[in-house]
């Protein structure tokens, strides 16, 4: 399992309908999976300025640059994810009907179980987003929660990480 924060940067992320809530979202499925310690990539697309500092703070490792859209069609990112040897991979960022569709299809082409958590995704038109989450469904992949994620990684209260992840969860 690996999480990717695509393209959260200062320069685009002002104009993305309802960015408050998808970063508070974002910022605590980073913490709670860093927790469990599953491998988090970030992407910044060039000429978008840095990843903003609520989720640079708290990832703390240096961001994969690309041109493409596509994540998945960045020799670097898709060396950096074969090392982490997950086959499975949660989506997290902007936007929705362009880098994360776009990365979403290619990571499932490759044989990757593809998962976006719908609270962590936004566009700067909400119908773009909501058509992109209707064309990933058509694609097979699987659309949930940042918390979903977090309580299915989990699996049970008896998890070594629950009280910490109970408090990033309630934060």
């Amino acid at each position: 399992m690996a999480l990717v924060v695509v393209d959260l940067q200062e320069k685009l992320a002002p104009h993305i309908e309802g960015i408050d809530g998808i970063l508070k979202n974002t910022v605590k499925l980073i913490k709670a999976l860093k927790a469990l310690e599953i491998p988090i990539l970030v992407t910044e697309q060039i000429k978008l300025g840095k990843t903003v500092d609520a989720v640079a703070d708290v990832v703390k490792s240096g961001p994969i640059e690309k041109a493409t859209f596509s994540c998945f069609k960045n020799r670097e990112f898709k060396k950096r994810l074969e090392d982490t040897k997950a086959e499975k991979v949660i989506l997290a960022g902007i936007e929705a009907h362009i880098c994360i569709l776009q990365t979403a299809v290619d990571l499932k082409k490759a044989g990757y179980d593809v998962y976006v958590a719908a609270d962590c995704i936004g566009s700067r038109k909400s119908y773009d987003k909501e058509i992109a989450i209707m064309r990933m469904q058509s694609e097979g992949i699987k659309l949930t929660t940042s918390e979903s994620i977090i309580y299915e990684l989990m699996e049970t209260a008896e998890h070594p990480a629950f009280r910490e992840i109970l408090e990033i969860v309630k934060g």
